[in-house]
């Protein structure tokens, strides 16, 4: 019989301790941390959608302004100063007080200075005249025309009116009367203009909808995005397609334009000229403005 099996069992036996131990270092003695694995979620994943931006401009008539009357009881003379935005950049405009209203046009009782317009399109005019009997109660009114002269008809065109109502017909006590302007004369067909611009942006892609009533029946209107606001006018950023109205007057347009990087928060404005005409100032002439606001 072989004398060498304890050594062998001896050998088998510290094996097995060697693993045992081994299996508790294992199990206990590893302090090293694992991270623990990312929880992941049974929902759909979701990728970021380009929603579109949208905005709007509501087109309403421009110039708009005021008229401010004073008349002095010791000298006799009636001060008129007419302040105006919207205008054509670097326009001029004759104007005069009639006898009527802006719905039953008159004569002239007393020409005005031109307003001239900054590049901007914001006029202004002071114009000092004796007048007797001082500012009448009722009866007068207010006259911008498209210029800059009175002939041919679209030059003649007023383009903004207000009457004149004086509560104080003293000729003791100084008079003064505010007039708005803010709307063309019943007669200047194509003047009154209104409508909505709706902008949207889906990528670098821009859809704008005009859609305009007031306009002159069959007349086609050049439109732009402009670089600015109503009253403090600007350049063109975005031209639009030609607006043309149909026999009442009405016209919708759409326009698509490629590469747009975004709709600013401010600084946008819509703008629709009297015609296409645009290196005259009566073609130029806004007869609807809106500045654009992002929804």
């Amino acid at each position: 019989m072989s004398m060498r099996y304890p050594e062998q069992r001896r050998g088998s036996i510290l094996a097995a301790l060697v693993v045992v131990v081994a299996l508790l270092v294992t199990a206990c003695g590893d302090t090293t941390s694992t991270p623990a694995a990312t929880p992941t979620s049974n929902a759909p994943a979701t990728t970021p959608t380009s929603s579109a931006t949208t905005a709007s401009a509501t087109l309403k008539h421009v110039p708009a302004g005021t008229a401010d009357l004073s008349w002095s009881p010791s000298t006799h003379m009636l001060t008129v100063k007419i302040s105006l935005v919207g205008l054509a950049p670097s326009s001029t405009h004759p104007a005069h007080i009639h006898a009527g209203s802006c719905s039953n046009e008159g004569k002239v009782i007393y020409p005005l200075q031109n307003i001239v317009a900054d590049a901007h399109g914001v006029g202004t005019a002071t114009t000092m005249v004796s007048v007797p009997q001082g500012i009448a109660a009722s009866g007068w009114y207010v006259n911008v025309h498209n210029g800059p002269g009175l002939s041919p008809a679209d030059q003649f065109l007023p383009i903004v009116c207000g009457d004149i109502a004086n509560a104080n017909t003293s000729m003791t006590a100084a008079q003064a009367v505010h007039v708005a302007l803010a709307s063309p004369p019943k007669a200047s067909a194509g003047e009154a203009v209104s409508g909505m611009a709706q902008l949207s942006l889906s990528g670098t892609t821009l859809t704008v909808k005009l859609t305009l009533s007031g306009l002159e029946p069959n007349s086609a209107h050049a439109a732009h995005i402009h670089s600015g606001s109503c009253e403090s006018q600007g350049p063109v950023v975005y031209p639009l397609t030609v607006v043309t109205a149909d026999a009442s007057g009405n016209a919708t347009v759409m326009t698509t334009l490629t590469g747009v990087p975004s709709i600013p928060a401010t600084g946008w404005y819509v703008n629709v000229h009297h015609s296409t005409a645009l290196a005259t100032q009566t073609g130029f002439d806004p007869v609807a403005c809106g500045n654009v606001t992002p929804a």
